[in-house]
């Protein structure tokens, strides 16, 4: 365990998902950068969030929730445009959900504060289309850059939603651009079709020759795998547990990942030979908080500790 925490990057927006009965729309906290340091904080280790917020009612909303939660409000960025949203218009049969966003004139157009010093972080941890498309794009790429400077492990999270990139050539180079600044890259099999069609191993396979990396790679309810460098696919299982919808469920399987590295000590230069042994550990941590988060509507992730690697 180190004394130094997490820096997570990524879009905060308000998820209008199905209420309950009688409600048509239940707003709720929500955003892969939000989600991810939630998720974070309730597995104990010590985040800062780095994002812009509204003046608006949500916006006071999500600083009351950080306060909450333990999160380092630091580098919150405070703007008199709207919270942005995204609403549920669909949940298919296994709990996934479709979203329709908006984003345009809202705080997701004004890029936060980046922090001056980044030798207090451990690892920073970017994500989805609030790390890679406009100005926020923009200040992750940049944030990336230093954190590969200064030292720090960098993970960045595709999150992939079709709706707000760009047209696929220069979605691909984006986000080709900031993978290759980061130690560890998750996608989802469908953020990978997306990109990539049918035959996506190839170009994660080619991204993963660059180095020393890990590729974290989930597949819904067939779980997934992580490939080391040069080492033999690890693959994991879903835990089977029924599902009110899958909103946050990749959010909160990244955040319990990286908590239960930082619990034993795999966050930091470390993180470019990461011993099988922690690898195992937190792929089977984040099964369980991903599945229990699942189990409720919306981004709700447990509070659990990880184990630690003498457990």
């Amino acid at each position: 365990m180190t004394s130094k925490g997490v820096l997570v990057y990524g879009e905060a927006l308000v998820d209008l998902v199905p209420g309950g009965a009688g409600h048509d729309r239940e707003a709720v906290l929500g955003g892969s950068g939000f989600n991810t340091a939630l998720a974070l904080a309730r597995c104990g280790a010590p985040v800062a969030y780095n994002v812009s917020l509204s003046r608006d009612t949500f916006g006071q909303l999500f600083l009351q929730r950080l306060t909450e939660e333990g999160i380092d409000r630091r580098f919150i960025g405070i703007c008199d445009v709207p919270t942005p949203s995204a609403t549920v218009t669909s949940l298919d049969a296994d709990g996934a959900a479709t979203y329709r966003f908006s984003l345009d004139g809202t705080a997701f157009d004004t890029a936060p504060p980046a922090p001056e010093d980044l030798d207090e972080f451990a690892h920073l941890h970017v994500t989805s289309f609030g790390a890679t498309v406009g100005p926020s794009g923009e200040t992750a790429l940049t944030l990336m850059r230093r954190a590969r400077e200064a030292g720090l492990s960098v993970s960045y999270d595709l999150n992939v939603r079709p709706a707000v990139l760009p047209a696929l050539a220069e979605a691909r180079r984006a986000i080709e651009e900031r993978a290759v600044l980061c130690d560890l890259l998750k996608c989802s099999t469908d953020d990978a079709r997306t990109l990539h069609g049918a035959e996506f191993g190839y170009p994660l396979a080619r991204w993963l020759a660059h180095g020393d990396r890990l590729l974290l790679v989930t597949d819904g309810e067939n779980g997934g795998y992580l490939l080391p460098f040069r080492r033999e696919a690890m693959v994991f299982p879903a835990l089977a547990q029924e599902i009110v919808d899958t909103i946050g469920a990749g959010d909160s399987f990244m955040g319990a990942f990286l908590a239960s590295l930082w619990r034993n000590g795999g966050l930091g230069p470390v993180l470019e030979n990461l011993p099988n042994e922690l690898c195992a550990a937190a792929l089977g941590f984040a099964v369980v908080v991903a599945a229990e988060n699942c189990a409720q509507r919306g981004c709700n992730p447990p509070r659990l500790d990880p184990p630690s690697a003498d457990d």
